[in-house]
């Protein structure tokens, strides 16, 4: 079993000029003065292409006393599932103490060997059953996104765009689509009058009145998702002025206040 203790968010780079070791395998499971040696879900933070069948991952572990993270490996590899050949599954864990809060203030990158039995081909990796997986760029692998997935729709005016657009407005997660509206985009701006409130009443809640305050907010893509650059409670585009001249403001100029 792993244990989930000690482990942080995922991140999708490794931090330019963290030293990397190789890990050796150590004789975890004994006892020691501080505790027992247990089971963690290691955090990948790096992948890269070694070979057509070979892969290192780059880990993080805690670290900063005796008894934190170490021999770090793969476990549980399954490459060949009849009913998924598209992805890899693999856990990557290390041992430890459990730590006192405290004891292991520190973070270390190491480098994990992982080979499989078929040519890795375009195929996805997931680590530890979570996560949106790992996506084949080249030599490496680049984290998918846990919205966007691992391969974002051309169109900007996706739903799927857009939700990742709400789930930074502070807005229950679950109703990310029923608290907006999209008054207008063409790509480049958007358009949305939002109401966290509606996160209030339940699914199918018939006459239920959510309350609350709508709001309209603009916003334009930056190539990385779509960004707020506006957020107002007034008719038509009013208080875009100036500053963003190259609003489209057909996409506002009718609207009717939120």
């Amino acid at each position: 079993m792993l244990a989930a203790a000690g482990v942080v968010a995922v991140v999708a780079a490794v931090v330019v000029g963290t030293e990397l070791t190789r890990e050796t395998p150590q004789d975890a499971g004994r006892g020691t003065e501080a505790g027992t040696w247990s089971t963690f879900a290691a955090d990948v933070v790096g992948v890269r292409r070694t070979d057509e069948r070979s892969l290192s991952l780059v880990v993080e572990l805690p670290a900063g006393g005796a008894t934190c993270g170490r021999d770090a490996r793969v476990e549980h590899l399954q490459d060949d599932l009849p009913d998924r050949p598209d992805t890899v599954y693999a856990n990557v864990v290390y041992s430890a103490v459990p730590p006192e809060f405290g004891e292991c203030p520190e973070r270390r990158t190491t480098e994990v060997p992982m080979r499989v039995s078929a040519p890795l081909g375009d195929r996805m990796l997931l680590f530890n059953s979570s996560g949106p997986g790992w996506a084949p760029d080249g030599d490496h692998y680049r984290l998918c996104d846990d919205l966007l997935g691992c391969s974002p729709p051309e169109d900007h005016c996706d739903p799927v765009w857009i939700d990742q657009a709400v789930y930074h407005l502070d807005v229950p997660v679950k109703r990310l689509r029923s608290v907006r509206e999209m008054r207008g985009c063409d790509g480049t701006w958007l358009v949305l009058d939002v109401n966290p409130a509606v996160g209030n009443c339940p699914p199918g809640g018939g006459d239920c009145d959510p309350g609350g305050t709508v709001s309209r907010w603009f916003l334009r893509f930056s190539g990385e998702g779509w960004e707020t650059v506006l957020r107002t409670a007034e008719a038509g585009c009013a208080g875009l002025g100036r500053r963003f001249a190259d609003f489209p403001t057909a996409l506002c100029e009718d609207l009717p206040a939120p």
